[in-house]
């Protein structure tokens, strides 16, 4: 959380407040904001083995859930074992997928009440998480791709914010794969990695625009065996307009369920908010100093994910 184009336009803003020198050159700019998608591609993984889309799916999994200090720090440390002429493209994969997690970790609360106070509202909805969780980050994407840049999926569609060269999905699917193995004691294919992507991008070209022939079609076969459709939640509507419920524009006050705490954050604020504190953050990461990055990035994941 968010979703693949709220995460892109961070990316996008997150690169022009980097220190100079630290992501040279359009290629490492694809890295970049590639990585700033984080592991959500492992979660679209289907064409493959049994075997591998299991294993894609549990890492996606595991680095959303479990030691991302750890994950991090190990993508950060495996650039300097690349070779000398992708060590620079390894650096701004790893600093996009840091920019991942801020962007996560400080939504996190925002998104989770909301799905919370959704899901309990409606006893159909009880065991409807997922697709609850979607449809608001699907509301989110669409919202801020008119609010940010005055287009919507018509003009930009959602599978274009996975552009990348061969080259960097190679460095991308090294990296990941280290991670996998020293963190998770997982085997992951480096190559699995680019045909995650492949399958993501499948899956937005099928489903974008909301309601659209193919994406009904495939949300009719989903709902053979579950109430409600994933897919179809997780698609986006080719909509302008600057009303957006879920981005709580007008400022109401909700308590972070981690916390406690009485908050009355837009969405906006929490993005924003977010970049303010992206410089900052990305020098401690870079840095080196473990225990001051798991400070700095502690708000939002709590002592599990920490550890």
């Amino acid at each position: 959380m968010p979703a693949i184009i709220t995460h892109h336009l961070f990316g996008e803003d997150a690169s022009r407040r980097l220190p100079d020198g630290l992501v040279f050159g359009e290629e490492e700019l694809l890295a970049f904001l590639l990585a700033n998608q984080g592991p959500d591609p492992y979660y679209f993984c289907f064409s493959a083995t049994p075997m591998s889309i299991q294993a894609c799916h549990a890492f996606a999994a595991r680095m959303h859930e479990d030691k991302v200090v750890d994950a991090l720090v190990v993508a950060r440390e495996n650039v300097s074992h690349l070779p000398q002429e992708d060590q620079g493209l390894g650096r701004a994969f790893v600093l996009g997928l840091l920019a991942h997690y801020l962007l996560d970790s400080e939504a996190h609360a925002f998104i989770q009440v909301q799905e919370d106070a959704i899901c309990n509202a409606d006893a159909d909805l009880a065991d409807a998480h997922d697709q609850v969780h979607a449809l608001i980050e699907s509301e989110l994407d669409t919202w801020m791709l008119w609010s940010a840049r005055q287009q919507t999926i018509a003009d930009v569609p959602a599978h274009a914010d996975l552009k990348r060269t061969k080259r960097v999905s190679r460095v991308g699917g090294t990296i990941f794969s280290q991670v996998a193995w020293q963190v998770f004691g997982m085997t992951l294919n480096p190559e699995r990695y680019e045909g995650c992507l492949r399958d993501y991008e499948m899956v937005y070209r099928a489903i974008d625009p909301t309601g659209n022939p193919r994406g009904r079609m495939i949300a009719g076969a989903e709902r053979l065996g579950s109430r409600y459709s994933l897919l179809n939640a997780l698609s986006h509507a080719a909509e302008a307009g600057d009303d957006c419920p879920a981005a709580n524009l007008d400022c109401r006050t909700w308590i972070d369920p981690a916390t406690g705490e009485q908050r009355m954050d837009s969405f906006p604020d929490v993005f924003y908010n977010s970049l303010d504190k992206w410089r900052d953050l990305a020098e401690v990461f870079m840095g080196g100093n473990r225990a001051a990055f798991a400070t700095a990035l502690e708000r939002g994941y709590g002592g599990a994910a920490l550890a």
